[in-house]
């Protein structure tokens, strides 16, 4: 049952999605025109138990170093990843985004837009503005910041429903990116301890993380660095959490879009 860039940037981005609970039929407009697209073009199977459908004018091709995607002029153009129930999903890519590059990563379960996260260059070099919503309240819901170095807790702080980040000296960030979409469980996510990861069953969650570089974020009125941020829905009282989740659409403008790697994990007891 489903409910309701100027210049290379390197990042790790980790991408997870922890139920979000509550729905919001506004939102699934997107997804089910996405999902009208893909199921009218190109699509490919290069990574396993994974549907991948070109979006708009993109073009999609099979190389060794993955899977190619071209022809991201618009907001409108990406590719749709398709599955089978699942409570993981990760892919690593390499991208060259334009002074009006960007892209939106979209998580649904069936036609239902559960969560994004729009990564857009910042007005200054080497900054991205991220912008998280989440569906889980009317009007979106709130959610907190926690900045990560090394996987010690540096920082934590509570953000409004539809509140723009922007992120400083964060060089190559949008060259690579490692993007991870997961269920918050009362489990810790990927070794790293969420205190309220019980309280916050159910809720959305994006990860983004460099590799090899750090980053600034102002906290509090305080400079606070960085090489992992998450974004943590806060769930309203009574609402539903979702299980799993069947897709990731990303719509991107960009000049190169390589999916390198990409993969699923199915709930407990489902093959």
């Amino acid at each position: 049952m489903h409910l309701k860039m100027t210049g290379p940037l390197l990042a790790s981005m980790f991408l997870s999605l922890a139920g979000c609970a509550g729905g919001d039929d506004s939102q699934s407009a997107g997804s089910l025109n996405a999902q009208e697209s893909a199921a009218q073009s190109q699509c490919v199977k290069r990574f396993e138990g994974i549907s991948s459908c070109a979006m708009g004018r993109a073009k999609l091709d099979s190389v060794a170093d993955g899977l190619a995607v071209s022809g991201l002029a618009t907001q409108k153009d990406g590719v749709a990843s398709t599955f089978a129930q699942a409570v993981k999903w990760e892919q690593r890519v390499g991208m060259s985004l334009g002074a009006n590059g960007g892209y939106q990563l979209s998580a649904r379960d069936g036609d239902q837009v559960v969560s994004t996260l729009r990564v857009t260059p910042g007005k200054e070099a080497n900054s991205v503005t991220m912008a998280p919503t989440f569906t889980g309240s009317p009007g979106g819901s709130r959610y907190t910041m926690n900045v990560y170095l090394g996987g010690v807790l540096q920082g934590s702080s509570p953000q409004p429903a539809g509140m723009v980040i922007v992120f400083t000296n964060w060089r190559d960030f949008l060259r690579w990116a490692e993007m991870h979409h997961h269920f918050l469980n009362d489990f810790d996510v990927d070794g790293l301890s969420l205190g309220s990861a019980k309280e916050n069953v159910g809720a959305c969650v994006w990860r983004v993380g460099s590799e090899k570089n750090t980053f600034t974020v102002d906290i509090n009125g305080k400079r606070i660095t960085g090489d992992q941020v998450e974004f943590i829905e806060t769930i309203a009282e009574g609402a539903y959490p979702y299980r799993h989740f069947t897709g990731i659409d990303t719509n991107a403008i960009a000049s190169q879009y390589t999916i390198n790697s990409e993969s699923i994990t199915a709930p407990t007891g489902v093959k």
